[in-house]
């Protein structure tokens, strides 16, 4: 058996007829398919930026970060079809693709189904309810279908480059699928491959058997250690995701119990001032007004006494659960620290945080504390102060508080309002001994 004849440029033996039914103006025709294909790609992808830059009130604005990760699937799509229809034309100008009438039509199936799944990624980029797994496969398994039926009608040298790329580009579609969804792309591609392959044997399209043969052994043997590969990078990456999904929940627990108070799960003291400013900007900014409730159980210190320090982290546990009760979900609960506890009641005004109190001293005083002694309750003094324009925090804290105190000096179980104009308290010095 002599040596295989070297084709560098071509597949075809010199003088052999490059297709023995070569119609006329066939060249033309590919040009033309290629060319129309970049086209069509360029022009969409100019429309779908066009669309995004285009504010709904008709003006012009800079393109930002989210914007362009929205268009990722869409500028990959756009870019493989750009690239794959400069490619023929590119093989059709230097003579090393077939140029016969069933390979522009096989040019034109492979860049019309680009453009279909361009459209889909355009669809899944800006929302629209397209599954991107099964977009995704798509979009593998025509990608390598078009190497593979590129490199099937072009020279020797450039069909191995056209495999080699399909077994990159499924290392490159383990980083976003599955390790089943790799395998079904690998498998469409050699299946597509070999019954070609095996169509051009039979119809003698092939000049040398024994070469294509050797291609598709080495072809097999390849492709199946890219999969392994990729299969292993897949896992990894499935395995990546997992453990960072896993971290950022750890890392959002964290952050809740960093916010919360362990025993009642109210919002803590350092969350209440991060939500004081907050609130304080709104009001000012937006004229959102706020009225804060300061809240302190009456003689707690008895009920740790009488029934021991488990009974009183139950009772602040259910004093907690009635403060959540009586106020709106908008409203914010915070236990500052002992039996202190902090009401925020968003765009309300004193009447309505004089009714909120009122319901919550109420509903504190008739709370069971132990049915062996039904004499025994629990009562809350309240103190209610409105967030004045350009008013402090601490300021708002303070008149909140001395108006509490000031229920305490009056015989407790009551709610006291401190106007923008007086602050109602007693002096500094007395107030520990009015809440023991």
């Amino acid at each position: 058996m002599g040596p295989w004849p070297p084709f560098p440029l071509a597949s075809f033996p010199p003088g052999a007829p490059r297709s023995p039914q070569e119609p006329p103006g066939v060249t033309k025709l590919l040009q033309g398919v290629g060319l129309g294909i970049h086209q069509l790609a360029s022009g969409s992808l100019r429309m779908r930026l066009l669309w995004l830059l285009v504010r709904d009130d008709g003006c012009m604005t800079h393109m930002r970060y989210p914007q362009m990760r929205r268009l990722r699937r869409t500028f990959a799509m756009a870019a493989a079809i750009a690239v794959y229809s400069l490619f023929c034309w590119g093989s059709v100008q230097f003579r090393v693709l077939e140029q016969t009438q069933a390979g522009a039509v096989l040019v034109a199936a492979v860049g019309l189904t680009g453009l279909i799944l361009m459209g889909g990624s355009f669809a899944a980029d800006i929302g629209r309810r397209v599954d991107t797994s099964i977009l995704g496969v798509a979009q593998g398994v025509w990608a390598n279908l078009a190497l593979i039926a590129t490199a099937l009608l072009v020279t020797d040298v450039m069909r191995v480059m056209l495999l080699v790329t399909t077994l990159l580009s499924l290392q490159f579609f383990a980083l976003h699928l599955r390790r089943q969804q790799v395998l079904w792309i690998a498998s469409a591609g050699w299946i597509t491959y070999s019954l070609v392959l095996a169509w051009r044997l039979n119809t003698g399209a092939v000049h040398d058997p024994r070469y294509e043969f050797l291609i598709w052994i080495g072809y097999t043997l390849a492709l199946g250690a890219a999969v392994l590969i990729s299969g292993e990078v897949a896992q990894l990456r499935t395995a990546l995701t997992r453990r960072t999904r896993e971290l950022e929940d750890t890392l959002e627990r964290l952050h809740e119990l960093a916010m919360r108070d362990d025993l009642t799960g109210l919002y803590n003291r350092r969350q209440l001032m991060e939500y004081l400013v907050r609130q304080k900007a709104l009001a000012d900014r937006d004229a959102l007004g706020f009225t804060l409730c300061f809240v302190d159980l009456d003689h707690f210190k008895r009920v740790n006494d009488k029934f021991g320090h488990t009974r009183g982290d139950e009772v602040l546990k259910e004093f907690a659960e009635i403060a959540m009760k009586v106020v709106r979900e908008e409203d914010f609960v915070a236990r500052i620290g002992g039996e202190e506890f902090v009401m925020v009641l968003i765009n309300a005004s004193l009447n309505d945080a004089e009714m909120v109190a009122n319901r919550l001293r109420q509903q504190t005083q008739v709370m069971a504390i132990d049915p062996s002694d039904l004499g025994f309750s629990v009562t809350a003094s309240v103190g209610i102060a409105m967030y004045g324009g350009g008013e402090e925090i601490e300021q708002l804290l303070d008149r909140a508080d001395a108006a509490m105190y000031a229920a305490k000096n009056q015989g407790r179980n009551r709610v006291i309002v401190a106007t923008e104009s007086e602050t109602p308290g007693i002096p500094r010095a007395t107030r520990h001994d009015l809440a023991s």
